[in-house]
């Protein structure tokens, strides 16, 4: 696309999905002029990222976990709330078309923009939804809609390898997919095409939390528990702004509520290991810098419990239950 004008609108469920579209803006905006739609959360992230592009700040609906994990009357609950927050999202960023005259929408997981007279791109890794184990005669029904809907958008674009292994596996590996419609675009990373400096090591572990509250304090309290009496080194970003911060009596321990793309990749470069959320983006960001690291899935959210099992002993990855570290001797 060249001379446009476009919105790039990433979801605000944690920052891994305006991470992921770090890449994508830069590239959009070389040749079109570019307006970012997202939310409260993203908002401190892309700024930092992309300075010079303009954004507009989205109200979403807040979907919490509970700190016992994802429980099916949380999922229940949030169909709803996912219904009423794409309609809000859909007029919201159709005001915006018309004033300032869009010519085309790239949608990360926002499935409320898709508009008439509109180009209109969607990027998911996801195309076919996990549901818990009570829900799964409904699977198939769910995946029928999916691709009905998503077949709707001009493109449907999937952040993951056209070849070899697939990181997204059983999530949008189909052949009976309409391959004019449904494009492997290869993983989307910031990180793409770096290579991590050879820097002395530091940190043991570099601790990346994120994701939606309340399990992101959850994981939070555990792993600080786990770590602040080790005699092992610790960089812990905390992954939020706003929350009152840790009382830190641990030397070894170094905490920091976020960290912009360069500090981020000085960071790997200097741990020995990461402990993360088998987030998808977060995954992709540690195979495109080919860093080890331990993944522990949301309880309760099946796509990061799918990813963390199906990624064990692959890329230097390694999984570890949430309701288990305590007792683990990975992280000693």
């Amino acid at each position: 696309m060249n001379g446009k004008r476009l919105i790039v609108s990433p979801l605000d469920w944690g920052l891994g999905h305006a991470a992921r579209m770090v890449p994508v803006i830069k590239h959009l905006s070389k040749n079109n002029k570019v307006y970012v739609v997202c939310g409260k959360n993203s908002e401190c992230f892309l700024k930092a990222e992309l300075p010079e592009i303009e954004i507009i700040v989205i109200n979403d609906l807040k979907f919490n976990y509970s700190s016992s994990g994802v429980s099916l009357l949380d999922m229940l609950s949030w169909i709803p709330k996912m219904l009423i927050n794409s309609a809000h999202e859909h007029f919201f960023v159709k005001k915006i078309i018309k004033k300032y005259k869009i010519n085309a929408v790239f949608s990360d997981n926002r499935y409320g923009l898709l508009f008439r007279g509109v180009e209109c791109y969607f990027f998911t890794h996801q195309i076919f939804v996990l549901l818990p184990k009570r829900l799964k005669f409904f699977e198939v029904f769910v995946h029928f809609c999916f691709i009905k809907y998503l077949s709707r958008f001009e493109k449907c674009l999937i952040p993951d390898f056209s070849y070899g292994f697939g990181v997204s596996g059983i999530l949008s590996e189909k052949k009976t997919l309409c391959s004019q419609k449904f494009l492997r675009v290869g993983i989307l990373s910031r990180f793409n095409g770096l290579v991590l400096p050879n820097l002395p090591k530091k940190f043991d572990f570099l601790v990346l939390l994120s994701g939606c509250e309340n399990q992101r304090t959850v994981l939070e309290n555990i792993l600080f528990e786990k770590f602040c009496n080790s005699s092992k080194k610790i960089n812990f970003v905390r992954g939020c702004v706003g929350l009152p911060s840790l009382n830190v009596l641990n030397r070894n321990i170094k905490v920091v509520d976020m960290l912009s793309g360069a500090d981020l990749l000085y960071a790997f470069a200097t741990c020995e290991m990461v402990v993360c959320r088998s987030g998808y983006s977060t995954v992709c960001d540690l195979i495109a810098l080919k860093k080890r690291a331990i993944l522990i899935a949301t309880p309760g959210q099946t796509e990061q419990e799918y990813l963390a099992q199906r990624l064990d002993g692959k890329f230097g990855f390694v999984s570890v239950n949430q309701d288990k570290i305590k007792m683990s001797n990975v992280l000693e």
